[in-house]
């Protein structure tokens, strides 16, 4: 028997402002392919199907037509899938009646019984060939049913105990059957000690002081399908334990991974490996001053073939120039009306100046007598002439009201 391990799809994910679905659709087509050269059986995935609570119509119709030609192109295929952080509760189960008259699983949100968590996987005689324990994500609120707190002061390990608390009820139950059969447990949590970009994954649970150690998962797992690290990776643990990372990147951060999905062969023993997915589109990002961002983006060679090439601009300018981003801009929309012909496209820029104020006497003329200004002057004239970064107005404000709290207490403090 063999399954396929997929996570994370972020249906409807947009990387600023431009849509991604073609990306996820390109996706969906390789996939499709992979199933039925591989034969696989079932497919699994890990959480994250959605990238908001509130998925769009063109997104909901994205998620039913790509799980109907699935199904389709390959009539014997199961597919289990299970929720994760980004996902809304009642989106997923809204529609799981109906898939499950197809064989497809949704597990979203905790289950009133570990039984129902638990899916067996048949072959064409209905004997049991393997067992699932699809574990949803597990909300504050869920676990909060699971743990008794009392003479829990720390949080973080309340959370971390319920967890590993729900896993182990759903592998004890596993157990009591006596299947003597193959366990793949799912998940979308995050487990200590993997690599991940704070720009790309949500934090869970009260942040990520909340994750959980590999060793929380009972050895009557065979195998931990997890979702919620966009980067494919193996978790050190008892049992074997994998993100199958996101299928395209995501975020400029994620440009660099290499993507995957996990192909879990069952025989006499539990084995994986790792199946690289291509890329359907190139993400870059360009640094250097504009006349070097200039020379860097006209000479990318992007294949027709591909999606269009997305780029993100940091442009670091020596000294300041108030005119650079007038220019920048200019530049652009330049550029942008020749995509066709280039096949890039320029969807974010930003700017910085490597010279920045080193002293308050720099922020004033020879006329000014600084000793006379009271600190709330110098600090918003600093911020006023800020040229290293961009703040926006309202955060301005917030620095400026932050200071004023701050000079405030040095002052009651100074007059005790």
């Amino acid at each position: 028997m063999k399954m396929l391990h997929t996570a994370d799809w972020h249906i409807g994910k947009k990387l600023y402002d431009f849509s991604l679905n073609e990306d996820f659709r390109r996706f969906i087509d390789w996939l499709n392919s992979t199933i039925r050269t591989q034969n696989i059986d079932v497919l699994l995935i890990a959480g994250d199907i959605f990238d908001t609570a509130y998925p769009s119509t063109s997104s909901q119709e994205i998620y039913f037509d790509s799980l109907a030609k699935l199904r389709s192109d390959n009539p014997t295929l199961q597919i289990i899938i299970t929720d994760g952080n980004h996902d809304s509760t009642s989106a997923l189960n809204a529609a799981k009646i109906y898939l499950k008259r197809d064989n497809i699983s949704v597990v979203s949100g905790l289950t009133d019984t570990v039984d129902d968590e638990i899916i067996y996987v048949k072959n064409t005689t209905g004997a049991i060939e393997a067992v699932v324990a699809a574990v949803p994500f597990l909300r504050d609120r869920d676990i909060r049913k699971v743990v008794d707190n009392t003479g829990i002061d720390d949080r973080y390990a309340a959370i971390k105990e319920g967890i590993k608390k729900h896993y182990d009820e759903v592998a004890n139950r596993i157990a009591a059957l006596e299947l003597n059969k193959p366990v793949i447990a799912m998940g979308h949590l995050y487990t200590h000690g993997v690599s991940s970009d704070p720009d790309s994954e949500r934090e869970i649970q009260m942040g990520h002081q909340a994750g959980v150690e590999g060793n929380i998962f009972s050895e009557v797992f065979d195998y931990v399908a997890l979702g919620h690290i966009h980067m494919a990776q193996t978790v050190k643990g008892n049992v074997p334990i994998y993100y199958s990372g996101s299928p395209i990147p995501l975020s400029f951060s994620e440009r660099k991974y290499k993507h995957t999905v996990r192909l879990i062969n069952i025989d006499t023993e539990v084995s994986s490996s790792a199946i690289e997915i291509p890329k359907f589109r190139i993400l870059k990002k360009i640094v250097g001053s504009l006349e070097e961002v200039k020379e860097k983006i006209v000479v990318l060679n992007v294949s027709s073939d591909q999606l269009t090439c997305l780029v993100e601009l940091e442009i670091v300018e020596p000294t300041y120039n108030p005119l650079l981003q007038g220019e920048i801009e200019a530049f652009k929309a330049e550029f942008n009306t020749r995509n066709k012909e280039t096949n890039t496209l320029i969807i974010k820029s930003r700017f910085s100046f490597d010279k920045s104020v080193e002293g308050a006497d720099e922020l004033y003329d020879e006329t000014v007598d600084i000793s006379e200004l009271t600190p709330l002057d110098i600090f918003t004239r600093r911020i006023d002439d800020e040229r290293t970064v961009q703040l926006e107005t309202d955060f301005k404000s917030q620095l400026i009201d932050a200071f004023k709290q701050l000079t405030e207490e040095v002052e009651i403090k100074e007059g005790e």
